[in-house]
């Protein structure tokens, strides 16, 4: 036989075969049946299990009453398809699903979002689903990451997901309704028991609420007056989400300058005198930040770059000797009666003597010297010092209403230095009087003996 009719017989054959085998696979996959949904054809199917199966699914999520008053069987309808219909689109389950809950106005076909696999709000769609998650991680971008220069990780501690679900209309969400109740949750209430220390602020800030939420409810306590053991209600929000972030950040700081003192026997010791500036320095600092729910657990300084080394101070601190001025005999400072004693009070040492006296009465120099110090020097209110002489013997007048005389003043015996006053931590007029001898403190009554 010729070669070429020999190919042409092959060549129709496999045509053949391959028209054969499109309308075998044509027979078994094209659509089949029509789907009908209260009356309307709204697609077609394959297999007819696929509407069944999409209606048990649908029952199996609504309670026997609303199974009862949605009467869903009796709006699906199966039916082979018609030669005008084969080009009907195919239909999925929860197309079908979809359209039977478009038959009941109290029902709606929606995208339930859960939180670990539990079911925690509707929305509308998958859009509107996915919308929502990406708005609490973009909203947490714009304000705790606001600064940050990257973002290495962003995610929740929990898994969220979607999937469609037949719900009571009325449970449907709104995207912005969705998104606070899966950041704010429910308000959950505890009961804390005071510790030693605590203070209502830090309880409201360890809680995240605030003193006046704190206080609402606890309207019975005063949270400036906690005792320990006492029992506080706290409510606080509970949300389904709790986000985590790691994330780069930028900062530039100041390097602090060092300083040497050099001692000058010309300066007396209250001067100080800056021979050269120091300049400060500054660093550029890479920080890794670690936050969960926009709270900071950890850093790390992954790259600290020296922008500008800081530049020494070099100053002058005078050392030279005052002269022995004073006589060793003190004359009574105020004129009033002695309020507290030296020696143990209140749990501590009192190592001084108070002198109470109305406001404005005059307060004399115990005896002569120099004024080393004058200001305010914390609990003590204003203070001022006098040294009688090379440091051995200084007496300190704490609480003053106002000074008579400056650092450096030289004073003699009963000259006015100041007035009495209630300054600093006091609890009313009066003067603390000590006397300190080569820096301890002795009790100023052994002078009057």
């Amino acid at each position: 036989m010729p070669r070429k009719p020999i190919i042409l017989i092959t060549i129709a054959l496999a045509i053949a075969v391959g028209v054969a085998a499109d309308l075998a696979w044509r027979v078994h996959t094209s659509p089949k049946f029509a789907v009908l949904v209260a009356g309307n054809v709204i697609g077609a199917l394959r297999q007819e299990e696929i509407a069944s199966k999409a209606l048990g699914v649908m029952l199996a999520q609504l309670t026997p009453e609303m199974q009862a008053e949605a009467k869903l069987p009796e709006k699906m309808a199966v039916r082979p398809l018609e030669r005008a219909e084969r080009r009907l689109h195919v239909t999925t389950a929860e197309e079908i699903q979809r359209a039977l809950a478009g038959t009941i106005p109290s029902l709606a076909y929606a995208s339930a979002i859960t939180v670990d696999g539990e079911d925690v709000v509707a929305v509308a769609d998958e859009k509107v689903a996915k919308s929502v998650r990406d708005a609490i991680l973009d909203e947490y971008k714009a304000t705790v990451l606001r600064d940050a220069s990257a973002i290495e990780q962003l995610k929740f501690q929990e898994k969220i997901d979607w999937h469609p679900k037949v719900v009571p209309a009325e449970r449907v969400r709104t995207l912005e309704e969705a998104v606070s109740i899966l950041k704010h949750g429910t308000d959950k209430m505890v009961t804390y028991a005071v510790k030693q220390g605590d203070t209502g602020w830090d309880i409201a800030r360890s809680y995240n609420v605030s003193l006046e939420q704190l206080a609402k409810a606890n309207p019975t306590v005063n949270l400036e007056a906690l005792q320990i053991d006492q029992p506080l209600n706290v409510t606080f929000a509970d949300p389904y989400l709790h986000t985590q972030s790691v994330s780069k950040r930028v900062v530039k700081e100041a390097i602090p300058f060092s300083e040497r003192i050099v001692d000058d026997t010309n300066l007396w010791p209250w001067q100080y005198q800056v021979v050269t500036p120091g300049v400060p320095g500054s660093r550029e600092l890479t920080i890794r930040e670690y936050r969960e729910n926009g709270m900071l657990v950890k850093t790390e300084v992954i790259e600290n770059k020296v922008l500008d080394e800081p530049k020494q101070q070099v100053s002058k601190h005078g050392t030279k000797q005052i002269p022995d001025m004073g006589t060793g005999s003190l004359v009574y400072p105020v004129v009033g009666t002695i309020t507290s004693y030296f020696g143990p009070r209140w749990g501590t040492f009192h190592s001084a003597i108070d002198i109470g006296a109305p406001t404005g009465t005059p307060i004399l120099a115990a005896d002569s010297g120099v004024v080393i110090f004058r200001g305010w020097d914390g609990n003590y209110g204003y203070m001022l010092k006098i040294d009688h002489g090379g440091g051995k013997t200084v007496t300190w007048y704490a609480h003053l209403n106002s000074f008579a005389r400056n650092v450096g003043d030289t004073v003699s015996k009963g000259e006015v230095i100041g007035y009495v006053g209630n300054t600093g931590f006091s609890t009313g007029p009066h003067l603390h009087y000590e006397v300190r001898v080569n820096g301890s403190a002795v009790d100023p009554l052994t002078f009057y003996q």
